[in-house]
């Protein structure tokens, strides 16, 4: 049964505001599901590779290339968020990076 408002509901925003999700405008978005795109065709790539029983070092290369790809969506993301730009300041890129290789 619904009875009103929920208590975790978060409020809502402006029409045409920055919501602090993934890519508010179509270009971001489009470039960052192209991105994805890549990812996943770098991730069938190491399957077949596997399947093939490739060379333990082809492999290897190819999954460091995967989380360099996937450090990099990342970084896209975050420098296109809301909390990124609440202080009015440019986003260090190079924070960012290193951020997503620390474990």
């Amino acid at each position: 049964m619904n009875t009103g408002t929920r208590s975790k509901e978060k409020p809502s925003r402006k029409s045409g505001t920055k919501t602090g999700r993934v890519s508010s405008d179509s270009e971001s978005r489009d470039c960052l599901l192209r991105r994805l795109s890549r990812i996943e065709g770098q991730f069938r790539g190491i399957r077949k590779m596997v399947e093939e029983e490739r060379e333990c070092l082809d492999v290897i290369q190819q999954i460091t290339a995967v989380r360099e790809a996937i450090s990099m969506f990342g970084i896209e993301i975050l420098k296109d968020d809301l909390v990124c730009h609440r202080t009015g300041t440019e986003v260090d890129e190079k924070f960012l990076k290193t951020l997503f290789k620390m474990r």
